[in-house]
């Protein structure tokens, strides 16, 4: 067992990255590349890939190695029907228990989200969309439901980050949040709750429909996709 900061540091770069896009859905985790550009041995970026795929980020099949999780359409729906119940009982429970400090940052991460600086930066808008919703479901008070939204976001991340822009995620997303913040603020949990159901599952449809136009334009993609 490799030194538990390594391994640790080593996951948490490693589904950065997947959560970024900077590997994409399918793309091959070769272990003598990663370990060459860590400086280290194999044997602590297998224990990481074995951690990431415990989380679903990873899938790693005999004699073919690790991969990034890809999913198919109709599992992506399947993933946002489920995150669209849990954020929003997540969003209801939150509301009593938002601070002003809460809505100051959560208005501010809008408003970064809104007016990039200089030239669009997609990786920074998913760490700010990341945020905005962490800070909702922190308040919940329900550490595992906030735990098994954190799980499926992640699994899912690369995916939005992929289609940010085919779905026009940057703006229509954005003005579901200006609305989210306004009705929290408002202590409408039960409006709110419903906003974040319909943000969360809009999103997802989009994404799986655009993946059943891609499967149909290259069926190479579908076979792929049940392949894993």
């Amino acid at each position: 067992m490799f030194p538990r900061t390594v391994k640790t540091s080593l996951v948490n770069v490693l589904r950065d990255e997947i959560v970024r896009g900077t590997f994409g859905p399918g793309e091959r985790l070769r272990l003598e590349e990663l370990a060459a550009r860590f400086e280290v041995s194999t044997m602590p970026i297998r224990e990481a890939l074995s951690t990431l795929e415990s989380e679903g980020l990873v899938t790693i099949q005999p004699h073919r190695g690790a991969q990034v999780t890809r999913f198919s359409a109709d599992e992506i729906r399947e993933i946002y029907e489920m995150r669209a119940v849990l954020e929003e009982l997540a969003t209801v429970k939150a509301v009593p228990h938002l601070t002003a400090g809460d809505f100051a940052r959560l208005e501010a991460l809008v408003a970064e989200m809104e007016h990039p600086e200089g030239q669009f930066d997609m990786a920074r808008f998913s760490q700010n969309n990341m945020e905005f919703h962490r800070i909702i479901y922190d308040r919940a008070g329900r550490p595992h439901l906030a735990a098994q939204i954190r799980d499926l976001r992640y699994r899912v991340q690369h995916y939005l980050h992929k289609h940010l822009e085919s779905t026009n995620y940057s703006l229509s997303g954005n003005v579901e949040h200006g609305r989210l913040v306004g009705l929290m603020r408002a202590g409408k949990a039960g409006d709110a709750g419903r906003e974040m159901h319909h943000h969360i599952l809009s999103t997802g449809l989009k994404i799986a429909d655009l993946m059943d136009t891609e499967e149909a334009a290259h069926p190479a993609t579908k076979a792929q996709a049940r392949r894993g």
